[in-house]
């Protein structure tokens, strides 16, 4: 059994440098978030700064993904 969407995720990322960049950009968030999720305490500043990352990682996400499945769509032959 092949892991699908991983293959679609690969060819995507070979072709399409927006999608290359969505990818560094969410773990540029990842990195930063865990930075911040690493202190046991954070100033409401901080607080407020991970709980924006939060929100740009995911609509990030969502992107990445939204583009793996138009891409599904448009190049099934890609399996």
């Amino acid at each position: 059994m092949t892991n699908e969407p991983s293959l679609f995720r690969e060819a995507l990322r070979e072709r399409n440098p927006d999608f290359r960049k969505l990818e560094e950009e969410h773990h540029r968030l990842e990195l930063e978030l865990n930075g911040l999720l690493r202190r046991k305490v954070l100033t409401p500043q901080e607080e407020m700064s991970k709980k924006q990352i939060q929100v740009e990682k995911l609509h990030t996400k969502d992107r990445i993904e939204a583009m793996i499945r138009d891409f599904k769509n448009r190049n099934p032959e890609t399996l």
